[in-house]
């Protein structure tokens, strides 16, 4: 076999008559790796490129290197003699049966010796390489729709506001008989439920929940835990939302289809979302196709996929103990022993670690906006949400709140879009992404995904979905209005507010998948631009929202950091 490493070198690549250049480039192959050669990927300008490191620790960055430097180390190890006397004592030591490749970390040389690590072993996923060839149908990725009309016969003209939330769900009946209480429970205004707000007893005027209050004479910008039912039972409406989150809570489910398939793996590219010849990441369930992560052919040994890599070394040896940290805001990995190369600081003992300060400064202003409504103009707010983070007001009450915007963010994503599911797992893609639903799939993880929601006299009329990686890009995966609010600018002011704070915590692109049909008002009238297949594939690391169809575009934000 080590002829196969003396010719590879003095053919440049080219096999020899009668021998196929692929046999010859995995029998050098082989013969280094048995000689304790280590191959690992980088990545470089979004791509990845095999790299091939000696016992003594020196990277070749080609396999024609790789058999230069090793002739030249094992004729050096002998006094000399040339390339003749290196393939002969190579021969000579040549072991009878292959070793096995030993683990990356044991030899990269990012790591000192002196650092306490583990040899990593990853876990066997099965075959490297699945196929779909015996399917008897191909699995694609899900497909998202516009709807051109509303459903017929559905409640699209109603208002989204608390109180037909309310109503829907059998809280509180319509014209229900309500008052305003003061700090020691006397009532300061009666009035009835109607679906756009409360209808005042004194002068028959309809008024949303904040204008009843302030209609009453209070100050206390709690208005939903001030209007009590006029029925004796003494709930508040906050009381009823309580009650609504709490049954939905309790509903039994059915069983749910595992994320994962009897392989381990997933069924389709998480690059792409299409189906096909996938090879298999050995780190996790992920599943990617040759060139939609830069590989020209399926690597010989253990592969690990771009979210798998440590951000620092780009090795994809990163375990499930305490050998990597992951950044709270990003989700990027990364070796604890590159970050002390990197670092001075302490960086045991952390559970919300960030890798930057920029990923820190973002997470925290995403917080900070969680749950408050901002004033727009002209009776509009905006809320930023997220699923199971309760604001820091009255726990309990904020929570059900909460819960209450995100069910209506939801109808209202259902009102303008066709149902979508993934072709797996049968998830309600918008779903999943409205409650932030997590998965052992990173296609499918949308734990980092906020809601954006545009409210006008508490009627919610305007809904998207962000997701931040950090500084360097967000995804506003979904937008939507409702038929009865469009054409009044009411997308624009929701993405005009996700666009300057966004620009203000520093991120610097804001991209998201549009379909065809919405691409012109997207480039002609937000600014968008369609984003290259280059510019994608450079951002391979972070996990993007993407459908079947749709056109992935692109927005430079003025950052303000």
């Amino acid at each position: 076999m080590a002829d196969a490493v003396f010719n590879w070198y003095k053919n440049g690549g080219t096999a020899e008559p009668g021998t196929k250049r692929s046999e010859t480039t995995l029998q050098a192959k082989k013969h280094l790796s048995s000689m304790g050669w280590v191959f690992w990927y980088a990545q470089k300008n979004g791509r990845q490129e095999l790299r091939y490191q000696s016992p003594q620790g020196k990277v070749y960055y080609t396999l024609k290197a790789a058999c230069k430097g090793y002739i030249d180390e094992t004729s050096g190890a002998e006094g000399g003699g040339g390339m003749a006397v290196a393939v002969a004592v190579a021969a000579d030591l040549e072991p009878k049966k292959p070793l096995k490749r030993k683990s990356v970390t044991q030899e990269n040389p990012a790591f000192p010796k002196s650092l306490p690590f583990k040899s990593l072993q990853p876990p066997k996923r099965g075959k490297k390489v699945r196929k779909q060839e015996n399917q008897a149908k191909v699995i694609k990725r899900a497909s998202i729709r516009i709807r051109e009309d509303p459903v017929p016969n559905s409640s699209h003209r109603n208002p989204r506001t608390v109180l037909s939330w309310l109503i829907d769900n059998n809280a509180v009946s319509i014209l229900a008989k309500v008052y305003y209480r003061n700090k020691a429970g006397n009532p300061l205004m009666r009035g009835r439920i109607t679906r756009t707000g409360i209808q005042c007893d004194c002068c028959f005027r309809v008024f949303a929940l904040t204008a009843f209050e302030a209609h009453a004479g209070s100050t206390n910008h709690r208005p939903a835990a001030n209007i009590i039912l006029d029925d004796g039972s003494g709930r508040s409406l906050s009381d009823c939302q309580r009650q609504v989150h709490d049954s939905m809570m309790t509903i039994p489910t059915s069983a749910k289809k595992d994320d994962l398939n009897p392989h381990g793996s997933d069924d389709v590219c998480s690059a792409c979302c299409d189906g096909g010849e996938l090879i298999c990441c050995d780190r996790c369930p992920s599943a990617f196709h040759v060139n939609c992560v830069g590989l020209k052919e399926v690597p010989d040994g253990d592969w690990f996929c771009p979210s798998c890599c440590c951000g620092i070394c780009c090795i994809g040896t990163v375990s499930d103990d305490d050998n990597f940290l992951a950044c709270q805001q990003c989700e990027c990995k990364f070796h604890i022993g590159c970050l002390k190369l990197k670092e001075s600081n302490e960086l045991a003992g952390k559970n919300n670690w960030f890798c930057s300060h920029s990923c820190e400064n973002i997470f925290s202003g995403l917080r900070n906006l969680t749950g408050k409504p901002i004033l727009v103009g002209n009776n509009l707010t905006w809320t930023l949400l997220k699923s199971k983070a309760s604001s820091n007001g009255d726990g309990l009450d904020s929570c059900a709140e909460n819960h209450r915007k995100l069910n209506i963010a939801l109808d209202v994503m259902h009102e303008c879009f066709e149902p979508s599911k993934d072709s797996y797992t049968g998830r309600d893609l918008v779903e999943a992404v409205i409650f932030s639903q997590g998965s052992n799939l990173k296609r499918l993880n949308f734990k980092g995904f906020y809601i954006a929601v545009l409210e006008e006299n508490d009627d919610l009329v305007s809904v998207a979905t962000i997701r931040v990686h950090g500084d360097i890009v967000a995804e506003m995966s979904l937008v939507a209005t409702r038929f009865s609010h469009r054409r009044r600018g009411m997308c624009r002011a929701l993405v005009d507010e996700l666009e300057k704070n966004l620009a203000k915590l520093g991120v610097q692109k804001l991209i998201l998948p549009a379909v065809p049909a919405a691409v012109d008002t997207w480039v002609n009238g937000f600014g968008f631009s369609h984003m290259t297949g280059d510019e994608r594939s450079k951002l391979l690391q972070y996990t993007l929202l993407d459908f079947q169809g749709s056109i992935m575009c692109q927005k430079p934000l003025k950052t303000e950091l």
